[in-house]
């Protein structure tokens, strides 16, 4: 699994779509990075705003590439396609990287000699102020956690992701069919593929603005229901989990619930928690336990 060479290149992959106001600090964070990346590639998915001059003003520092609307995802994977890098690192455009994040990163994959290598990320809002650190956690076995939604906590990959190329390649790259849950789709697929190293410092700023994709649940729901399918048809799956089917989507409909509930959809909510019980009956009883323990707090 290692690629040749005891220092393997690193080119850094931005994928954009109208992303005037954060763009050049992403941009920033890469080229100030203490382990150059040999390239920055800042693939313009068809933006509308004035991204083109952000990326103008960087001249020779960034290579440049636009393209017509075609998803996150396929903005990824066309820079991904014209890295000259051994090893890809992503980077969201709204987000940036500390100094040391690809030179900690790039240690810890060949010391782990994995395919792929996270890291911890701060959560801030636009200022920058920082809100709180984001790490991988899981209870069990990270497979496991990321099925079951048994409190297992995870990063995103699209901006603390450093992954072999060859290997991202071999695996067909971020699905297109998916937005805000490719990521998860790419880190679930990497580990049926071999391992994943990790870094706990928090080496990436995850921008929170009030636009993230990640708050579009409707799309999430669209989303995750399409990854776990193509997860439970993976024949790499271990039987242990297949075995869990039933349960693991009546936990993802639970989280799909309480993400409408939050959001005041009261509807999709219940929607989602019906379709929920009925893949997993269990998860009755545990609500009812729940809203009695509830009540019994409310009522003292």
């Amino acid at each position: 699994m290692t690629d040749s060479g005891a220092t393997p290149t690193v080119s850094a992959v931005i994928p954009v779509y109208n992303g005037q106001l954060f763009l050049a600090d992403a941009i920033e964070s890469v080229l100030e990075q203490s382990r150059p990346a040999i390239e920055c590639i800042v693939v313009d998915d068809g933006s509308t705003d004035a991204t083109a001059d952000v990326v103008r003003r960087f001249g020779n520092e960034v290579v440049s590439v636009r393209q017509d609307r075609s998803g996150v995802s396929g903005a990824r994977n066309r820079g991904a396609e014209l890295a000259r890098g051994e090893l890809l690192a992503f980077l969201d455009h709204d987000d940036a990287w500390l100094p040391g994040k690809l030179e900690r990163q790039v240690q810890e994959l060949g010391r782990q000699d994995s395919a792929m290598a996270l890291c911890a990320m701060s959560v801030v809002d636009r200022a920058g102020t920082t809100l709180g650190i984001r790490r991988l956690h899981a209870h069990d076995d990270l497979l496991t956690g990321m099925l079951l939604f048994d409190g297992t906590e995870l990063v995103s990959c699209s901006s603390t992701g450093l992954v072999r190329r060859s290997a991202f390649l071999a695996i067909g790259g971020f699905d297109q069919n998916l937005s805000m849950s490719a990521d998860w789709d790419l880190l679930l697929r990497m580990l049926l593929d071999g391992g994943v190293a990790y870094v706990d410092e928090p080496l990436v700023r995850y921008r929170v603005h009030g636009t993230n994709m990640s708050r579009d649940i409707g799309a999430m729901e669209l989303d995750m229901s399409y990854a776990f399918a193509k997860a439970f048809a993976d024949e790499r799956l271990p039987e242990a989990l297949r075995r869990r089917e039933r349960s693991a989507y009546g936990r993802l409909y639970r989280m799909l619930a309480g993400s409408y509930r939050d959001a005041g959809r009261l509807t999709d909510a219940a929607r989602m928690l019906v379709n929920g019980i009925r893949h997993d009956p269990a998860l009755l009883v545990e609500i009812v336990r729940r809203t009695t323990a509830f009540r019994r707090r409310t009522a003292t």
